[in-house]
């Protein structure tokens, strides 16, 4: 939920978003494991009963997909960037599904035996190397400031841990960055005001930097999270606590006295090699929602939604600028709240609204022209759920060779998948399924995979306090329920199911485990013709990858829609 816009947040949010602090109420042992009884382990996991491989001949395939890809500046691997791209697009379009296309499929999960404190984020170097980013969430008591650990692809055994700051005694605050793997193989993550390069071999650090704070004092400061220009340039921007504040985490933005008593956010320029500050610019507000960047008419673009507008700043000749022939773009209806981050889906940017508050207008899906700023579309696609809230922290996912958008509404308890088609949008399909987080795009053009959380309640005020959440693969063109796991404890909020190779996804529980999921058709019956596995990416492992093309796409098919997470209403 990092990417929350500050805006003046009600005393309904704050009960609601304290209960997704991502405390546990276990701890773990001294080794870091944390022991689970026979009667709590998810039935997955009792179906696997030790660490998952996946296939491994779908890695070479996955590799040479990898290398073709036109990804700068990230590692060319499945999982370089915490959203796959700068873009933001959350497509992954080398990573496998090798269950079938039916939803005659069952899902086997591990997960990690030693403890990772609130998890963030996790990236990789090739199918050896795998980098887990925690420790960032400071309303977690057990959380004492940012990490980085290697671990064991398999096992998520710890191979080494980089502990960054100590934030209990700096009496800074403690706030998500995130860890990213540049192109050159580099793993640089940013935490509170700070930026650092560490070898993937040993978790020494090699370089880094204290960031500027602009008018904010430096423990009041955070960098959440950071984007990358296609020469490597790091792009970042502050969020900020109200000074005089001690509030840690999210909680600062819910229970500081007043959360939007804070100085405007500012934007910087790193050197990806030295982490040098190149340039830096005052922003017009401060700022919730991460950056977004790419290439637009041979310019570096940079989109940023503020709490009524969207921004587009340009980056050239070493500074920053606020692009004068695009916006700001007003892009809220009466009601709604701010948006969370944008993507960019081919001459289009594209966000959708209710992320800063729970409100009782729809939310909207809301699509501009990047060409021009006054070309604009808006479509409130679950308008007519009957929810009396709407509410959705996360941002959408986009599948640019398909023209289609992918959003959600915890309020609503649904899920969609939106066409943006001649600057129009449409919706395609509507599911229900109840998610605070981000959803993930996996395989090839015509067969992609569409992979997020359910979370099992009925009224919206239990999202306050839930548990548990399953992950859900659907297939994408019709929104069809293919797999449906076990319930597992609760996700870090504001995350993805991350895809990784051989077909396994990850998921990183709020509770601090590490967990690999893998999906495979359901063994035959004696009776009955064996079922052939089907990849997402292609017929036989072994077969070469291809870029991804931008034809049409394939004709969607009606699904019926599955009732497996009621939608969400007000509460009696």
């Amino acid at each position: 939920m990092t990417r929350l816009p500050v805006l003046k947040l009600t005393a309904a949010v704050a009960a609601l978003l304290v209960g997704l602090s991502g405390c546990s109420s276990s701890g773990p042992a001294k080794d870091g494991s944390r022991p689970r009884s026979s009667s709590s382990t998810p039935a997955d996991e009792t179906a696997a009963n030790g660490p998952l491989v996946g296939d491994p001949g779908l890695i070479a395939d996955e590799q040479s997909c990898t290398r073709a890809e036109a990804n700068a500046p990230w590692y060319p691997t499945i999982a370089a960037f915490e959203v796959h791209d700068s873009n933001r697009t959350h497509l992954y379009p080398c990573a496998h599904f090798p269950g079938t296309r039916s939803n005659d499929n069952q899902v086997f999960a591990h997960s990690s035996q030693q403890v990772y404190v609130t998890p963030y984020n996790i990236v990789d170097r090739g199918p050896g190397e795998l980098f887990v980013y925690g420790g960032g969430y400071g309303d977690n008591p057990a959380a004492s400031g940012s990490f980085v650990s290697r671990v064991e692809p398999g096992t998520f055994n710890e191979v080494w841990r980089r502990v960054l700051i100590n934030t209990n005694a700096t009496g800074e605050w403690n706030y998500p960055g995130v860890l990213n793997t540049l192109a050159d193989g580099s793993l640089v993550v940013i935490y509170g005001y700070h930026i650092a390069k560490i070898d993937a071999a040993t978790g020494d650090v090699i370089a880094q930097t204290t960031l500027p704070t602009g008018q904010s004092a430096p423990g009041d400061t955070s960098y959440n999270g950071y984007d990358a220009l296609p020469d490597g340039t790091i792009v970042a921007k502050t969020v900020n606590r109200q000074p005089g504040c001690t509030e840690q985490g999210f909680s600062a933005f819910l229970d500081c006295p007043d959360p939007t008593a804070v100085p405007p956010s500012i934007m910087v320029a790193i050197d990806p090699g030295t982490l040098q500050v190149i340039s830096q610019v005052a922003l017009p507000e401060m700022m919730g929602g991460r950056i977004t960047t790419t290439t637009f008419n041979d310019t570096n673009a940079i989109y940023l939604p503020g709490s009524s507008k969207l921004y587009r700043y340009t980056f050239a000749n070493g500074s920053f600028a606020q692009d004068p022939s695009w916006g700001p773009v007003p892009y809220l209806r009466d009601g709604q709240t701010a948006a969370s981050a944008l993507a960019v889906i081919n001459d289009y940017v594209v966000t959708m609204t209710n992320g800063g508050q729970p409100t009782p207008t729809p939310m909207s899906v809301v699509a501009v022209s990047q060409s021009d700023s006054t070309r604009t579309a808006d479509i409130q696609p679950f308008a007519n759920s009957g929810a009396k809230q709407s509410f959705i922290p996360s941002m959408v996912s986009v599948d640019p060779p398909n023209n289609r958008v992918y959003v959600m509404d915890a309020g609503a308890g649904k899920m969609a998948g939106v066409d943006l088609s001649g600057g129009n949008l449409s919706v395609a399909w509507s599911q229900d399924q109840t998610t605070l987080s981000f959803t993930t795009l996996i395989g090839p053009q015509d067969s992609r995979i569409l992979i997020g959380t359910d979370i099992p309640v009925k009224f919206f005020k239990g999202l306050k306090d839930y548990s548990t959440e399953q992950v859900v693969w659907r297939d994408a063109r019709s929104g069809a329920e293919l797999a449906r796991s076990s319930q597992f404890p609760k996700m870090t909020q504001g995350i993805l199911v991350t895809p990784g190779y051989a077909g396994l996804q990850y998921f990183l529980s709020a509770n601090g485990n590490v967990i690999g999921l893998q999906v495979a058709p359901k063994p035959a019956s004696p009776s009955a013709t064996p079922a052939s596995p089907s990849s997402s990416r292609a017929s036989s492992p072994a077969s070469p990858a291809s870029s991804p093309t931008t034809t049409s796409p394939p004709a969607s098919t009606a699904a019926p829609t599955i009732t497996a997470a009621p939608t969400i209403t007000a509460s009696p």
